[in-house]
Parts: structure tokens; C-alpha cells; sequence
């Protein structure tokens, strides 16, 4: 029972870390642009569609965890430990893939891979268990 109950540390932290990698990559956002562009291209519409990309991508993966972080705040699910495992789990996963991404200049398709399995599934799992709970409550 007391592994269960600590998990909330590593859980914020862990969380607080994928927001702090994603912020950097909103500033370094260009190198991940650049990356994705084939070869030899100069084609500035085709720069911008991928600047949007990066930027939604981005945009959707901190709304996610910002969403999670609230619902921590709030207290719905602080003694859901099954949720707490699986998110602080996927947010390690996400800020070293997130990680990769900043420092290896990866594509945008490696971020929409990290954004959907580090940002959807937490997110849902913590959607899953506000309802849940506010089922029962109710």
C-alpha cells in the first residue's frame, strides 16, 4: 500500500517534465520543420503547412497535459493509483521520446507518434476515471 500511495510525486513531476520539454519545443520548433522537409525544397507553402503541423501537434500535446495536470489539482484523481501508474509511466515514456525529438531534430510524424501515445492515452485514462468517479459521487 505504500508504493500506491507515493506515486503522486512522480506523477506531477513526471507530468511537469513533458510540459517544460513540450515549451522547448515550441522555441525550437524550426529544426523539427526543417527535418521534415524533403531535400532541396524551397517551396514555402509546403514550409508553412509543416509549421502548422508542428504547431497543432505541439498545441494538442500541452492542451492534454494541462487538462491532466487540472484534474490532478482538482482531486478527482489523486487515489486512483491504476491511473497514476499508467500516467506517470507514459509521461516518463513522453518527455524521453519528446527528448529525442528536441535534441535528434526528428520529423513531425515522430511527434504526432509521441503526442498519441504519451498524451492521448493518459488523457483519456484520466477521462476515463473523472467519470468513473463522478458517476459514482453522483
Amino acid at each position: 500500500m505504500v508504493i500506491a500511495e507515493s506515486i503522486l510525486p512522480p506523477r506531477f513531476l513526471s507530468l511537469l517534465t513533458q510540459i517544460i520539454i513540450t515549451t522547448n519545443l515550441f522555441w525550437f520548433q524550426e529544426q523539427t520543420v526543417s527535418a521534415s522537409l524533403p531535400l532541396g525544397t524551397s517551396s514555402s507553402e509546403i514550409k508553412s503547412s509543416k509549421e502548422t503541423e508542428v504547431l497543432v501537434a505541439l498545441s494538442l500535446c500541452i492542451t492534454c497535459n494541462i487538462l491532466e495536470l487540472l484534474s490532478l489539482f482538482v482531486g478527482y484523481t489523486i487515489f486512483s493509483h491504476g491511473t497514476g501508474m499508467f500516467s506517470t509511466g507514459c509521461h516518463v515514456a513522453g518527455s524521453i521520446t519528446l527528448a529525442f525529438v528536441l535534441l535528434e531534430s526528428l520529423s513531425v510524424r515522430a511527434l504526432w507518434y509521441a503526442f498519441a501515445l504519451t498524451c492521448v492515452l493518459p488523457g483519456l485514462a484520466e477521462l476515463t476515471t473523472v467519470i468513473v468517479i463522478a458517476r459514482i459521487q453522483g
